[in-house]
């Protein structure tokens, strides 16, 4: 393989080491190492030796107080990340992720079983969300989750996989009828929403 792309960097950020690679398009060089003048994808060129950043339109990115879609692809301690699907309702093609904490709603976000006393997340791995842009400090999308429109839009059944629907302050499986707490978007359920969990 001559070319690889991966990992998506902000302006500023390190991307690799002048002993490894030549700075090439949308990169500079401080202090021997090689940081990102855009923001974009890593695109490694090894017969070249060549890192450069493949940009991203600048129409693509987010704004503060945009609305967006996704699902959760990571959990980490008290926060999760969520990989952005749509942005005000429009595909986003970018590979962007936000950030999210987990400490939302009643009880802040976490819920605890009567023999566990550790807090756990009211967020599984798939699970679709909707949330609002709330910053972009720290090279990073931070994402809101509160609010009646806002929180879990889809997730499958965590004992059989099976379909769920929203139940008081939480989903219910209709097949094996187990129930979980969740932090539950007013119009949970779509059968728009569904075909996204596997995307």
């Amino acid at each position: 393989m001559k070319k690889k792309t991966s990992g998506m960097v902000f302006p500023g950020e390190y991307v690799a080491e002048i002993e490894e690679f030549q700075a090439g398009h949308n990169t500079f060089v401080v202090d021997g190492t090689i940081r990102s003048s855009a923001l974009g994808k890593k695109e490694y060129d090894f017969k070249r030796r060549m890192i450069k950043i493949d940009q991203i339109n600048s129409q693509e990115l987010p704004k503060v107080g945009d609305i967006v879609m996704g699902f959760v692809e990571m959990l980490f301690g008290s926060m999760i990340s969520v990989k952005l699907v749509y942005v005000n309702n429009k595909l986003c093609t970018a590979g962007l992720s936000a950030i999210a904490s987990a400490r939302t709603g009643n009880n802040k976000g976490w819920n605890r079983d009567r023999y566990n006393k550790k807090p756990k997340s009211i967020y599984r791995i798939g699970d679709i969300i909707r949330g609002q842009i709330s910053s972009l400090l720290n090279s990073s999308i931070h994402l809101a989750v509160d609010g009646t429109n806002f929180g879990l839009l889809y997730s499958l059944c965590l004992n059989c996989g099976g379909d769920t629907v929203k139940v008081n302050n939480g989903i219910k499986c209709i097949e094996c009828s187990t129930y979980e707490e969740k932090r539950v978007a007013n119009d949970y359920g779509s059968s728009a929403l569904k075909s996204l969990y596997q995307t």
